[in-house]
């Protein structure tokens, strides 16, 4: 077969700063070229906007560290769907990557009763009420994040009181940007955030993520750590409800979750181009590779 793993041309503009090691972030996609080489396909990197390839071509492409689609998501959007109308197989399909690359898919998981980090429409908000409420329950500060976005583009971390100043001048900033509220949950500093990797509808591995001293970011660029973990029951029972309820077919999926009392809630949901950490899971691999060669044939 032959297998194009689709990436960035650049990184996001919002990243291009951060990052220290930049060849590094390409990990996930050197290992899964392997994956497939060892098995005799036919695996290659390949830019997703590069107006050349000729997708009919390919048995099968798999989005991975396609990060720079947030600035351009409507040009990314229409790649995927000439590669779904070729004989090209797509992983993750086009419907689920457009659910996907809108944060407002969180107000469905509540639909789905899914348990979520406590949400809210910024363009919505009674700020007196929002920031009593989030008084109440002892979250004394807050986060606001872009609607679109990815790796912790646009976030930023405030106190409770100043919501409705920082959000004033956010819209000011970015007319066009949609923007989301949540409380900055206290366990995401304490505990982490645990990420739970699923092939094909499996779990493959769990990782548990925690930010550097000072921050509230739990993600390798700010410096955060993420180590290999093996979860209690009662936490995989959880996050197992969570992936059934999804009602996309997708090879792989991340979910990112936060601890609120007893329950593990949706931070985000990744099945567009998360990492995932490959590295640290021995047979994450071969379960991917092997699951896309199956896919791919049903």
């Amino acid at each position: 077969m032959k297998v194009g793993i689709l990436r960035c041309e650049n990184l996001p503009a919002f990243a291009e700063g951060d990052i220290k090691d930049y060849d590094e972030l390409f990990d996930d996609d050197r290992l899964l070229i392997a994956g497939f080489e060892s098995q005799g396909h036919e695996a290659s990197s390949i830019i997703w906007s590069d107006p050349n390839i000729e997708w009919e071509k390919f048995d099968m492409a798999i989005i991975r560290s396609t990060w720079d689609y947030i600035d351009r998501r409507e040009e990314f959007l229409n790649v995927l769907s000439k590669i779904e109308s070729s004989q090209c197989k797509l992983f993750n399909p086009l419907n689920a990557v457009r659910w996907n690359s809108d944060k407002l898919y969180l107000f469905e998981l509540q639909q789905w009763e899914i348990p979520i980090i406590p949400t809210y429409k910024a363009d919505e908000c009674d700020f007196m009420v929002l920031q009593n409420y989030f008084a109440e329950n002892n979250w004394q500060e807050a986060v606001i994040k872009p609607a679109v976005g990815a790796g912790g583009a646009g976030v930023q971390r405030i106190l409770i009181n100043e919501i409705a100043k920082e959000y004033k001048n956010l819209s000011l900033k970015q007319t066009h940007q949609k923007y989301l509220i949540q409380p900055l949950i206290n366990s995401v500093i304490s505990e982490g955030e645990y990420s739970y990797i699923y092939i094909n509808g499996d779990l493959s591995h769990v990782l548990l993520k925690k930010p550097a001293h000072g921050d509230f970011r739990a993600h390798g660029i700010y410096g955060g750590t993420i180590v290999y973990v093996e979860p209690e029951k009662n936490d995989i029972l959880q996050a197992d409800n969570i992936m059934t309820k999804l009602p996309f077919d997708v090879l792989y999926a991340r979910l990112d979750l936060a601890r609120i009392d007893n329950t593990l809630a949706v931070m985000e949901i990744e099945l567009i181009e998360p990492v995932l950490y490959f590295n640290l899971a021995s047979g994450g691999i071969e379960q991917m590779v092997n699951a896309a060669i199956m896919k791919s044939k049903g």
